[in-house]
C-alpha cells in the first residue's frame, strides 16, 4: 500500500501543478535558447530527463541524480550571414556548470547536490546607427546569467522523487537597442518523478526574470512552466530508445510542445579507456498546438528542428560525454553546439 501511494500522489501533484501554470518570454529572453548539446539535440524535450549538469537550466531536480562531481560546458557559434545587414556579426551562446554532492563533505544534508552555472550570450560587431540611419560604428551586445542551484532526493525506492531549485542573477547590456544596461533576479523550481525504472515525469516552474534598467524602467517576464514525460525502451541487448516530450504554456501564447528522441548503442567496454556508448538524436522545438491569440501559424513557420550525436567514453576510469547538436529552421538559432560532460 505504501508503494502504491508513493506512485500515485506525485503523479497527481505534477499534473495538478502543470495544469494551472504559465510559461513566459520577455525579460532576459536570451535564456530561451537553452543549453547543453544533448538536450538541444533532442529539441529541448529535457524537463523529465535532466541527467547532466545542464539540469541547473532545464530542471534543477535532476541534479539530485548526479552523485559525483560533474562539469558541463557548452560552446556554440552562428554564421555571420544569418543576420542580413550585419555581415560581420558573430553570435555566441556559451554555458558552464559545476556540481558537488554534499555527501562528499557532510552527512547533514543527505544526498543533496549543489551546483553553480553560468550562461553568456553575446553578439560582437553589431553595427549601430543614428535616427537618420547613418552608421555609428560597431559594438557588442552581451547577456549573462549566474545560477546557484540545489537538488535533493525526496525518496529513492521502487519509485524515485527528486526536487530542486535555482536562483539566478541576470545582467544585460543592450546597446544595440538604444543603450542601457539591466540586472535582475529569477527563481526556478522543479520535480522529477521516476516510476517503473524507465518512465519519468518532470515539472519545471520559473518565476520569470524581473529586470531593472538604467533610468528606472523595468522588464518583468511571467511564470514559465514546462511539463515533461520521457521513457526509455530496450530494443535489444545493445540498443535503447529514449523518447521525450515537453508541454510548454506561455502566457498570452499558444500551448506548444518540444519533442525529442535518442537512439543509443551500448558498447561493451572494459578497462580504464574505451568507448561505452554511441547516441543519435533528433527533435522539434516550439511547435504550437492551439490557435489562441491567432499566432499559431506564425510560430510554426519559425520552429526549430535539431539533430545531433554523442559519444560516451571511459577515460582513466572516469566518465566523459562528448555531444554535438545542430539547430535548423529558426533563423535566429542556426548554430553548431558542442558540449562536454565530465564526471569524477
Amino acid at each position: 500500500m505504501k508503494n502504491i501511494v508513493k506512485k500515485i500522489i506525485p503523479l497527481l501533484l505534477v499534473f495538478a501543478l502543470s495544469a494551472n501554470s504559465y510559461a513566459a518570454t520577455g525579460g532576459a529572453a536570451f535564456l530561451s535558447k537553452g543549453v547543453g548539446a544533448k538536450a538541444l539535440g533532442m529539441g529541448g524535450a529535457f524537463t523529465s530527463i535532466s541527467d547532466d549538469t545542464s539540469a541547473v537550466y532545464w530542471n534543477p531536480a535532476g541534479l539530485a541524480r548526479i552523485q559525483d562531481y560533474s562539469i558541463t560546458g557548452m560552446s556554440s557559434a552562428g554564421a555571420a550571414d544569418e543576420w542580413p545587414g550585419q555581415k560581420d556579426i558573430v553570435p555566441t551562446h556559451n554555458f558552464l556548470a559545476f556540481s558537488v554532492p554534499a555527501n562528499k563533505f557532510t552527512t547533514i544534508l543527505g544526498n543533496s547536490v549543489f551546483a553553480l552555472g553560468y550562461i553568456n550570450s553575446a553578439m560582437d560587431n553589431v553595427i549601430g546607427s543614428d535616427d537618420r540611419g547613418n552608421q555609428t560604428g560597431t559594438f557588442p551586445d552581451t547577456q549573462n546569467a549566474f545560477y546557484l542551484s540545489w537538488g535533493i532526493p525526496i525518496w529513492e525506492d521502487t519509485t524515485n522523487l527528486y526536487a530542486g531549485a535555482s536562483i539566478k542573477y541576470i545582467t544585460e547590456n543592450m546597446d544595440a537597442s538604444g543603450g542601457g544596461s539591466a540586472s535582475g533576479y529569477d527563481f526556478d523550481a522543479g520535480v522529477i518523478y521516476n516510476i517503473f525504472e524507465t518512465l519519468n515525469f518532470g515539472l519545471f516552474l520559473g518565476k520569470g526574470a524581473a529586470m531593472s534598467w538604467d533610468g528606472g524602467d523595468s522588464d518583468n517576464a511571467p511564470l514559465t512552466t514546462r511539463f515533461g514525460v520521457s521513457n526509455s525502451f530496450s530494443l535489444s541487448e545493445n540498443f535503447k530508445l529514449l523518447g521525450a516530450f515537453d508541454l510548454v504554456q506561455v502566457q498570452d501564447y499558444p500551448l506548444s510542445t518540444n519533442i525529442g528522441a535518442e537512439l543509443t548503442y551500448l558498447v561493451s567496454s572494459q578497462g580504464m579507456f574505451g568507448l561505452s556508448a554511441l547516441h543519435l538524436r533528433g527533435g522539434v522545438n516550439g511547435l504550437a498546438l492551439e490557435s489562441r491569440y491567432e499566432i499559431k501559424e506564425t510560430i510554426n513557420q519559425n520552429i526549430a528542428y535539431s539533430a545531433g550525436f554523442g559519444l560516451d567514453l571511459v577515460v582513466f576510469g572516469k566518465f566523459l560525454q562528448l555531444d554535438y547538436a545542430l539547430s535548423m529552421g529558426n533563423i535566429f538559432d542556426q548554430q553548431n553546439k558542442f558540449s562536454l560532460n565530465f564526471y569524477f
